[in-house]
């Protein structure tokens, strides 16, 4: 049995937190790395807890206090990029990909550098993120650190710890009461998906063959289910959890060339 398959199983049968950040620690150890992080990346409404940074973590203890106190998310770019995009990526390759993004000026760019060179002086030098989406459109980052760098990083360990660190968000997860997904009706989605159109609720009620007052029936439903008390929230809540496709979104998806 490989050590990703054992790690995994010990993860699947975990007890607690504890348990299981101390299973991933132990694997990205195998792998040469001294240190790993947990962190929810935005806020988690599904289970009821804010964006943390170092949720779970054995780095280096001043680091993890400099990094809160000055807001160094906010010009991290292992953090602002592991934010864009699910999948792992190597540190070392964070900068040029943001570099590609034109709204990243000079200025931010000598931030990014930095920053960096910050880490590397606290003992965090080297090493990889994975940046997990889940179906509510949350977001979760993983972080493995070494105190130098070591030559170019091997796919294959990108690839493991990517595994790895999925099947420690699923049993994250399993630990808190996740909020169920609200069911709505036919129509809800409806008027749900034709004001991410941007229709008024005459237009919908135009298009729907139904009066504006049943509209507005159906919104008052639609904010006592998803708990919200506005027609931009539920939108963006029903987008968020893929209760609708948006017609921009499946549009776009059809039109995509097949591979």
């Amino acid at each position: 049995m490989s050590k990703l398959q054992s790690s995994a199983e010990a993860l699947l049968i975990a007890q607690n937190q504890e348990e299981t950040f101390r299973i991933y620690c132990d694997f990205v150890e195998y792998l040469g790395y001294d240190t790993a992080v947990f962190s929810l990346l935005s806020d988690h409404d599904s289970i009821g807890l804010k964006r943390l940074h170092g949720f779970l973590t054995d780095y280096p203890e001043d680091w993890i206090k400099h990094y809160h106190q000055n807001d160094c998310h906010e010009v991290d770019p292992v953090y602002q990029l592991g934010l864009s995009k699910p999948g792992a990526f190597f540190w070392s390759d964070a900068i040029d990909e943001l570099s590609r993004v034109p709204r990243f000026g000079g200025d931010v760019r000598e931030d990014w550098h930095q920053l960096m060179r910050e880490a590397e002086d606290a003992g965090v030098a080297d090493g990889l993120t994975v940046s997990i989406f889940n179906a509510s459109g949350e977001v979760a980052g993983f972080g493995i650190s070494r105190k130098q760098t070591v030559g170019k990083g091997n796919i294959e360990h990108l690839a493991e710890v990517f595994l790895l660190s999925s099947v420690f968000y699923d049993k994250f997860l399993s630990f808190y009461q996740t909020a169920p997904v609200p069911h709505l009706t036919e129509r809800e989605k409806d008027v749900l998906s034709w004001s991410a159109s941007g229709k008024t609720d005459w237009e919908i009620a135009e298009i729907t063959a139904i009066s504006t007052a049943t509209v507005r029936f159906h919104w008052n439903n639609i904010f006592q289910k998803l708990g919200v008390n506005n027609k931009t929230a539920a939108t963006v809540m029903a987008i968020r959890r893929k209760l609708i496709i948006p017609e921009a979104l499946r549009s776009a998806v059809v039109k995509q060339p097949q591979a």
